[in-house]
């Protein structure tokens, strides 16, 4: 029987043949879609990061809020550093999944909390966004139905 009637023969030679097609299929998409230069002025951008460090560390070091959202509503946010803003603070929730979008204004009370009501009784995750001259960052925040007791 001559050798190319034997299974052993193409089923060794499959292997390399797949990745030879596999290669040059690899190097014409490679050839096709030639991206180019991401930015010309890589150089420049690359020495800008040492100016924008100094801009990090200001977010990091940016004040800090606690918030919660009760099942009737209530909106409370306990920031960490309250002498950073009055006595009323502008929030806006988000809810990605339905894209309903509400604004709300929270006083301040006696414990130095800001706290009001919002209508939106979906569950799941809001993005909270402050008032922009706050300089908090965008919050997501995790609304649970109540407990049910035994």
């Amino acid at each position: 029987m001559p050798w190319y009637r034997e299974p052993w023969p193409w089923l060794l030679a499959a292997g390399p043949a797949i990745v030879v097609v596999a290669s040059l299929a690899t190097t014409l998409l490679a050839i096709r879609s030639d991206d180019g230069v991401v930015a010309g002025d890589y150089y420049k951008r690359g020495l800008l990061v040492n100016q924008r460090l100094p801009k990090v560390a200001a977010i990091e070091a940016a004040p800090t809020a606690v918030v919660s959202l009760g099942d009737a509503g209530e909106l409370r946010v306990r920031l960490a550093q309250t002498a950073l803003h009055g006595e009323t603070l502008r929030v806006t929730l988000y809810h990605p999944a339905s894209a309903t979008r509400e604004t709300a204004t929270l006083v301040r009370d006696a414990s130095g909390d800001y706290a009001g009501l919002v209508h939106a009784d979906r569950r799941g995750a809001w993005t909270v966004a402050f008032d922009p001259d706050l300089r908090l960052p965008t919050t997501i925040v995790e609304r649970r139905a109540a407990a049910s007791g035994p």
